[in-house]
């Protein structure tokens, strides 16, 4: 088994080989056409039973072959939410070898139960690992399998590969689609945003008679889910606090962490500046990409202690 960080090589000390159950009925084979020649003095018994073994001995070097010298280097991975998959890059990387045929990749957590694929000569091959995350966090790719059976099938090479690769597994973003306008108010000393009054998206609320037409989500309507008003206000040049109070009445740890964590991507894609407060984590209100990644960082690691390679 190969333990890295990046990349690998897969050399012969770590590619191991035994026969397939093809290769031991062949082995079966041989020996009673070897016993049957040798009590009728066939020689053209030798001759067939000598050609078969040699030509699996050949095989042998060629399925082994497969593998050997194969060079596999971890590419991107980017962060996923929770119940997505997490597709873990890598590249192949044949360059200056022959064509390598049949190649099986098995990872026991991905949701395909083998890959197949050649890697043609000389070439730079991207392979896609997908990884079914069940909780928040990190997510590792751990251990990797790769066999192949080429190219007669008789001989069964295959090698491991432990790469030290994680990504991080947000909470699903889940809840209303209210942003807790109360903390806007207590925080920035403004008034709060109007219902309809702004050009800014700040959420859903449940229809009521009277609401204007114009303000429902329609497409919601159109795919059978409840009648919504969307929620127009001043709020990107304001600042919002989305706080462990605002969703302390939830009694429970990972809804309360996908509230939090569907408000920071409401508030986001509104352009609000907002800070996160969550225990033994306060991020200052601020905007933009980095400022979205730390706080879904943070709410994806809350309490969880992160394992140091």
């Amino acid at each position: 088994m190969l333990n890295k960080r990046d990349n690998i090589t897969l050399d012969r000390r770590h590619i191991y080989i035994v026969p397939t159950k093809a290769g031991f009925g062949l082995v079966l084979a041989l020996c009673i056409m070897l016993l049957g020649s040798m009590n009728y003095n066939n020689s053209m018994g030798y001759a067939l039973t000598f050609l078969l073994a040699s030509m699996a001995l050949v095989s042998i070097l060629h399925t082994h072959r497969t593998l050997l010298g194969l060079r596999i280097e971890l590419g991107k991975v980017a962060p996923v939410f929770l119940g997505e998959i997490a597709q873990f890059q890598l590249w192949l990387d044949n360059r200056g070898k022959a064509t390598r045929n049949a190649l099986v990749w098995q990872h026991k957590n991905s949701e395909q139960a083998e890959i197949l694929m050649d890697i043609v000569a000389d070439k730079r091959v991207s392979l896609n690992i997908p990884v079914v995350t069940e909780r928040r966090g990190r997510v590792f790719l751990g251990r990797l399998s790769v066999h192949s059976e080429f190219p007669l099938g008789l001989f069964h090479a295959w090698s491991n590969i432990d790469f030290y690769a994680s990504t991080l597994v947000y909470p699903k973003p889940l809840g209303h689609r209210n942003l807790p306008l109360g903390q806007l108010l207590e925080n920035t000393g403004e008034g709060s945003p109007r219902d309809g009054g702004g050009d800014d998206f700040i959420g859903y609320r449940d229809y009521k008679e009277g609401d204007s037409p114009r303000h429902i989500d329609w497409k919601a309507v159109a795919r059978g889910q409840a009648w919504m008003i969307k929620q127009f206000g001043g709020l990107s040049s304001a600042s919002v606090w989305l706080t462990w109070d605002d969703v302390s009445m939830l009694n429970n740890v990972e809804a309360a962490l996908s509230q939090l964590c569907l408000w920071v991507l409401l508030a986001d894609s509104q352009g609000a500046e907002y800070g996160l407060k969550i225990p033994n984590c306060t991020l200052e209100p601020n905007s933009g990409e980095l400022h979205r990644e730390l706080c879904l960082k943070s709410l994806a690691l809350y309490g969880i202690t992160e394992e140091k390679s």
